[in-house]
């Protein structure tokens, strides 16, 4: 399970989903760079890093996220 996830604001979808936060930003730099090559047009928008914090008595859905940063 990856620690850390990436989830634009306006749609809530999750676009990455890594072990460490110097990965997340890799992706979300990717992520911005496929607007150029007409991949998406949601390049502008805010995106959210949180933190998965998992819960492994009770399963993935008592999961706490806690927000790291926007970029």
């Amino acid at each position: 399970m990856y620690q850390y996830k990436a989830i634009l604001n306006s749609t809530k979808e999750v676009i990455a989903s890594e072990h460490t936060i110097e990965e997340i930003e890799k992706r979300i730099v990717h992520f911005k760079r496929q607007q150029k090559y007409h991949e998406h047009t949601r390049a502008n928008e805010k995106i959210s890093i949180y933190h998965v914090i998992r819960n492994n008595k009770e399963g993935a859905e008592s999961s706490k996220e806690v927000l790291i940063k926007e970029v």
